[in-house]
């Protein structure tokens, strides 16, 4: 068997606010003891990328997304969010516009906020994860 950190754990440890409320995240396992800043993912490109980490969404990659035509952005956010990633986490505070949160809703991806810098964010949860998803005997 695979160890895993609940996604519960996770928000409750990092105190992270969940604005998809109708998504249960609570059956939701993360694997993987690093993160993802999906800049790449929102420019199309796909090879290589690893859905099963928490995907982090940076004060860059929001001002990427502010930059992008509707149509683009959906079709990106269609794409990252349909490839059942365990979640993803705003840092900064920042918070999603309403086409992301549509299709987070719409594939039961939990969107997340975080009042931590990206940086901070990242640190400590990679921390967390490599602490709590390390191999154990027994």
């Amino acid at each position: 068997m695979v160890n895993q950190v609940k996604l519960s754990q996770i928000v409750e440890r990092f105190d992270l606010k969940n604005l998809t409320p109708d998504v249960d995240y609570t059956k939701t396992g993360v694997s993987v003891p690093d993160v993802n800043r999906p800049a790449l993912q929102l420019t199309g490109f796909f090879d290589h990328f690893d859905r099963e980490r928490v995907q982090i969404i940076g004060y860059v990659e929001q001002a990427y997304i502010k930059t992008m035509e509707r149509d683009v952005k959906r079709q990106m956010f269609d794409k990252l969010t349909s490839s059942q990633i365990p979640c993803l986490v705003f840092s900064r505070s920042q918070e999603p516009d309403d086409d992301l949160l549509e299709y987070c809703n719409y594939y039961g991806v939990p969107c997340l906020v975080s009042d931590k810098t990206t940086s901070s964010l990242m640190a400590e949860v990679i921390r967390w994860l490599n602490v709590k998803l390390a191999p154990c005997i027994s």
